[in-house]
């Protein structure tokens, strides 16, 4: 069902909006996410992922020029520094799942992200094929 929907978003307006809806109802699905949960859990986890783009943009800023030693040893110091915040993050919002989500779905949420991940990617790559 997800491929279909996908197939039939991916052909229309904004790629990234229509990614985020997908992840929403596929993390919903996969915790079985009550309506009382949902209005808890996604505010805070939206806010968990904005900061992560902001980490992973700043990374990649610093991808730019890797010609000399001294971009490449900036590049490496900010690889660094973003996985040192991306745990210092999860760990902030762990705490903060834990207040809107029972324990067990805290524990099943990363694991329903990797599935998401990788059904997206099966989706993109179906589509690539058969275009």
């Amino acid at each position: 069902m997800l491929l279909l929907f996908a197939g039939n978003t991916f052909a229309q307006g904004d790629k990234q909006d229509k990614i985020e809806a997908l992840r929403v109802a596929f993390i919903t699905k996969e915790l079985n996410l009550t309506s009382d949960e949902s209005q808890k859990f996604w505010p805070v986890y939206n806010e968990y992922q904005d900061k992560m783009k902001v980490a992973r943009k700043e990374l990649k800023q610093k991808q730019g020029n890797l010609a000399g030693d001294k971009e490449c040893q900036e590049y490496l110091d900010a690889e660094l520094l973003f996985k040192q915040r991306e745990v210092g993050l999860y760990k902030e919002y762990y705490e903060k799942f834990k207040k809107a989500l029972p324990v067990k779905k805290v524990a099943h949420l990363r694991m329903a992200e990797d599935k998401f991940k990788e059904e997206l990617i099966g989706i993109l790559q179906h589509k690539n094929k058969n275009p």
